[in-house]
């Protein structure tokens, strides 16, 4: 199937509806707290409830896309998430604890659902087209995260509660992301396997895919951007905050992290088409590395705006490469995405309690030695990611 405008800018639409979501719940989490007065500790379980639900979203999509294809696994997921949180938005008035958290573990099951159904459909579009596609639609994320947190803002400003804003927002990814859900194509991600001998499928399963090299190397790569990515999130202000500057400082700190996600993104599918996949993947560690050494660097170096805006434009299409990767042979790509999007979870649910144990024992500062480890070993795999790898495309299972 050859890669239409219409289906790249529904797929580019539905990253950005799920990254005006993301923004919208996570950027209200001070008013969430203080609606289910929960403490910090508590705040933890809370945001794991997220977590948890978006693997087991990751988990299940496999098969069912297979089954039901993606225009329809799309508009079940989306129904989902923009459901969830409009009932998150109900909770919270209503200031039902026990219902929100259980409600947030089913706001992330269609995170992880669209998650894994979105980057199916960047890698098959990326496949079938002659240019590096997956960085602009992850893009997308990037704008509706930054338009997200801005609206929030407004709302805010404006006196809008928490539960109106989420129930507009909800109302609005539902509208639109089922709108354009049907530009992609009706058979899309599905797979029959009624032909296949039992043999032949296994060659094709979640385990098998576990067990090739280049596929544990690729999720390797991924699950060290992610991480990186997860780090800068959650602990580049507090880190600053923590170094004696002001909020203000320590909030643009992270805005300029966020804008090299989103520049990298835009820019980074050309730069990929010039000098390959590995090439971008080897780069973009080294800068992500550079740029967290120097904001490690902030008691003698002072120069943490300098860090972050590296650290974000290294870490932002590392990941983009790896679903790429994964995409290269059209018989394995669900179960190697599957394979790829646990393992970016994983990451993400691993995020706090390394950074967390790691800062009681040397300090903040000391623990972003982490990701720069995880960053530097996905330097030295950046081969697997590469498009003339021997194990890029298999031979085609016999029909």
């Amino acid at each position: 199937m050859k890669a239409t405008t219409a289906w790249i800018w529904a797929i580019f639409t539905l990253f950005f509806t799920r990254g005006l979501l993301f923004a919208t719940w996570s950027t209200r989490g001070p008013e969430i707290r203080d609606a289910l007065n929960l403490d910090l500790q508590a705040m933890g379980w809370y945001a794991a409830c997220l977590s948890v639900g978006s693997v087991t979203g990751v988990l299940i999509s496999e098969r069912i896309v297979e089954k039901i294809g993606s225009r329809r696994y799309s508009i079940l997921s989306y129904v989902i998430l923009g459901g969830a949180l409009v009932l998150l938005g109900l909770n919270l008035a209503w200031e039902n604890t026990p219902m929100s958290f259980l409600v947030t573990a089913l706001l992330g099951l269609p995170l992880g659902m669209a998650d894994y159904d979105n980057n199916l459909e960047a890698s098959n579009i990326n496949r079938e087209s002659a240019k590096n596609r997956v960085p602009m639609l992850h893009g997308g994320y990037s704008v509706g995260v930054l338009l997200g947190s801005a609206l929030v803002g407004v709302a805010i400003t404006a006196g809008l509660g928490i539960t109106p804003d989420f129930i507009s927002i909800g109302l609005i990814v539902i509208a639109l992301s089922v709108l354009v859900s049907f530009a992609i194509g009706k058979n899309n991600g599905k797979v029959d396997r009624s032909h296949m001998a039992s043999s032949e499928i296994a060659k094709i399963s979640f385990k098998a895919i576990a067990k090739e090299s280049r596929s544990r190397q690729i999720g390797l790569i991924g699950f060290a951007f992610v991480f990186a990515e997860g780090v800068g999130v959650v602990w580049i202000p507090i880190a600053l905050v923590q170094q004696g500057f002001s909020p203000a400082l320590a909030a643009f700190s992270y805005t300029l992290f966020g804008l090299g996600f989103v520049i990298m993104r835009f820019v980074g599918g050309p730069i990929a088409d010039k000098i390959g996949r590995r090439k971008v993947v080897l780069f973009s560690a080294i800068t992500a590395t550079a740029g967290i050494v120097i904001f490690m660097a902030t008691p003698l170096l002072s120069i943490p705006l300098v860090g972050a805006l590296l650290w974000g434009l290294g870490d932002s299409i590392g990941l983009a490469m790896c679903v790429a990767a994964m995409g290269d042979d059209p018989l394995r790509v669900s179960a190697r995405m599957s394979f790829l999007w646990t393992l970016v979870y994983l990451a993400n649910l691993a995020v706090g309690p390394i950074i967390g144990s790691l800062s009681s024992i040397g300090g903040l500062l000391a623990a972003f030695l982490a990701p720069i480890i995880l960053l530097v070993a996905a330097g030295v795999l950046s081969k697997s990611v590469s498009e003339t790898h021997p194990d890029a495309v298999q031979e085609t299972v016999a029909t």
